[in-house]
């Protein structure tokens, strides 16, 4: 059901739309987390609503307790975060005037955005289309930043799957594009025959990789359904409200 919209409404006037961990403002990017999730017994009252960035929301939503690292945040502190921020809005509007650091898009919002796009690049299989190389930056930032080891392994195995199958696309396709043009059987027609092998079973993985995730941070199943070609555009990383 989600939170009613008039009390998120005045919930976001209140928090002057800025994350009620780390303060930034966020405009549009900017969710309403369940302090006190569902599951575990929470309503869809607006005292059991928090502001929060995209990141933080993820973060608040990645911890592992199978593989604890850090501190998890628990229900208790971030009500805790939710009144300190209220009150500073309320009694020292000041605080709204400090400059803002630049904004950058995190590591999971990245991923999520790098997997959409590989989706695309996965359909591009005709003659006149087929070379573009997939993306893994994001991927490879996540394991750098140490995001990618927290999360659960329901999440990590299918995400290591699509990227090692995307690599392994990348890696024929170079090899077609280096390569002379030959018919079946050159060295040129086995490379394509690897590549379209890896790209079809991408058009698999990807979705399930991007399903795993998006279920991981909240998201109903439903949500996932655009990267599967219906033409339906999935929501960033739960939007605004509920």
């Amino acid at each position: 059901m989600g939170f009613k919209r008039t009390e998120a409404n005045k919930l976001l006037v209140a928090c002057h739309r800025r994350c009620c961990v780390c303060h930034r403002y966020c405009g549009i990017k900017i969710e309403l987390h369940h302090i006190q999730p569902n599951e575990d017994g929470g309503d869809d009252s607006i005292e059991n609503a928090i502001p929060l960035c995209f990141e933080c929301h993820a973060e608040v939503q990645l911890y592992n307790d199978a593989h604890p690292r850090g501190r998890k945040f628990h229900p208790d502190e971030l009500q805790d975060h939710k009144g300190q921020w209220l009150r500073i809005c309320e009694e020292s509007p000041g605080a709204l005037l400090m400059p803002q650091r630049p904004y950058d898009v995190g590591p999971i919002q990245a991923l999520i955005d790098e997997l959409e796009f590989n989706a695309e690049i996965s359909k591009l299989t005709d003659d006149d289309t087929i070379g573009a190389l997939f993306l893994v930056t994001q991927f490879e930032r996540s394991i750098s930043e140490g995001l990618f080891s927290l999360l659960p392994d329901q999440v990590r195995r299918p995400i290591s799957a699509t990227y090692a199958t995307l690599m392994r696309a990348n890696m024929y396709l170079t090899k077609m594009a280096t390569m002379p043009w030959g018919g079946s059987g050159s060295a040129w027609h086995q490379a394509y025959a690897f590549a379209m092998k890896a790209i079809n079973r991408s058009q698999t993985e990807i979705p399930e990789a991007y399903e795993a995730l998006l279920a991981h941070l909240g998201h109903k199943k439903e949500d996932a359904d655009g990267i599967k070609g219906d033409g339906k555009k999935p929501p960033r990383l739960m939007p605004g409200v509920g």
